[in-house]
């Protein structure tokens, strides 16, 4: 089955024991195994049952690889559950009334769908929002299977917390009891980052939920209802730093560098750019390097065939860069912006934006530990894809701003916003960057400065 990982066997217990603490199992209760795989939950259910001496529920275990289901069947087909070869998402209209749902939902993202299945899940899910997951459609699925009063337990990746795709499943979990949301070890399924979470509903209205941290911490909190992010609640809250401005509001542009599809070949150390080709460099700097140098002074260059105005220089004007260029030629030629867009073979994977990323700026790494913001003074700097930069307003002071977004109050903003990567890293995005609340007085200064 797309997107399935195998549940290890002391996760599934742990879950089992989350979806009976409270609420034990009786011989006429039914529960679900959505998207089963080899049955690692139903083992897990059994485990439970025989150790505490309860009856097991009656089991229905719906999973559309053949192979997997077949190994389900061996392992657990003597015990009280039914298996089905079926789409747990397009096919389960017979079946209802269930006191129990436990599972691992498959992660597959928009990208390893069918556009005939994109659009078939829109229609059918409301969960299934702008790039969605499988995940997410698992959720409404089993919670319209579950009887009142009933429980489901998912473990998932922790993204649903607070990505705008996930939006639609934040507004339909409001509607239900979310007793817990247990962030698991990194390492609970191996070598794969996965930022696990355990996530235990009821099917009644509403109450606080317990939150359990990787480090063991536990809380009480209240989620928001609306939908927007919990990243801030979960994670222990941030900075009440709301003002009405954003960081876009005091910004000519807050984006993502360049990106040329060929990095090896259009950047070079600054020391080693031919005397010929030295009118067409521009100085350039990574996410890594930023922190390597405390800030953008990196020794290397873009060699650009873009003016100053973002132009892309036609062949007869090249000189010696095209001399240069057709040496990599092959190489260039390979990309896909050439290949599947039919561009020059000598362009970058997207026009840079030269009259805005050329001014005096910020400029941070896309994926790290702690987020720094350092200043290119002079505007010279044309950074590559791996760096974030915020062009700010004429009369916005570049410092000041500067030791505003490097200060604590952002910092723990940052945190209980941004996404996480590899590592617990935290993944800067400029629509997250973009909302960064910043003081009125940034707005004022502006306000009153202008003509």
């Amino acid at each position: 089955m797309r997107g399935h990982v195998p549940t290890p066997a002391m996760l599934a217990d742990l879950m089992v024991e989350k979806l009976f603490d409270g609420l034990p199992p009786e011989s006429a209760d039914r529960i679900l195994y959505p998207g089963c795989g080899t049955g690692p939950f139903i083992g897990a259910v059994y485990r439970y049952c025989d150790e505490n001496g309860y009856d097991a529920p009656e089991g229905v275990a719906v999973e559309l690889d053949p192979e997997l289901l077949k190994q389900a069947r061996e392992s657990y087909g003597d015990r009280d559950v039914e298996f089905l070869e079926r789409d747990f998402l397009r096919d389960t209209g017979d079946l209802d009334g269930f006191d129990y749902v436990v599972g691992n939902p498959p992660y597959v993202p928009i990208e390893g769908l069918g556009e005939e299945e994109k659009q078939w899940f829109k229609r059918e899910y409301e969960t299934a929002n702008g790039r969605f997951d499988l995940f997410a459609l698992f959720f409404e699925r089993s919670l319209q299977l579950l009887d009142e009063g009933g429980r489901l337990c998912f473990v998932t990746p922790e993204k649903f917390e607070y990505t705008g795709s996930t939006r639609p499943l934040r507004e339909l979990l409001a509607g239900y009891d979310v007793e817990e949301i247990h962030h698991v070890d990194e390492d609970s399924f191996g070598d794969l980052v996965t930022y696990p979470t355990v996530t235990t509903v009821n099917k009644r209205s509403g109450g606080d939920t317990r939150i359990v941290s990787r480090d063991g911490d536990e809380r009480v909190v209240e989620l928001p209802e609306d939908g927007s992010s919990w990243a801030s609640v979960v994670r222990g809250g941030a900075p009440d730093l709301e003002t009405g401005v954003t960081l876009e509001d005091v910004c000519e542009r807050v984006s993502c560098g360049v990106a040329t599809g060929a990095d090896s070949v259009f950047v070079m150390p600054e020391d080693e750019v031919p005397e010929q080709l030295a009118e067409y460099t521009f100085p350039t700097t990574s996410g890594k390097q930023l922190r390597l140098n405390d800030g953008p002074d990196s020794g290397e260059v873009f060699v650009c065939p873009y003016d100053e105005r973002g132009r892309l220089l036609q062949e007869d004007e090249l000189d010696a860069l095209g001399d240069w260029l057709e040496l990599h030629r092959d190489r260039l030629e390979d990309r896909s912006c050439v290949e599947k867009d039919n561009h020059e073979w000598y362009r970058w994977h997207e026009n840079p934006p030269m009259q805005d990323v050329l001014q005096p700026k910020l400029v941070c790494k896309d994926v790290t530990e702690e987020p720094y913001f350092w200043k290119d003074e002079t505007g010279d700097v044309l950074p590559r894809h791996s760096v974030y930069y915020l062009v700010p307003e004429d009369n916005v002071d570049l410092e000041e701003l500067q030791s505003y977004l490097n200060g604590g109050d952002v910092q723990a903003w940052l945190e209980a916003n941004c996404q996480r990567a590899a590592n617990d890293f935290l993944r800067l995005q400029s629509t997250v960057l973009k909302q960064v609340p910043v003081p009125e007085e940034f707005v004022d200064v502006k306000q009153t400065k202008l003509p």
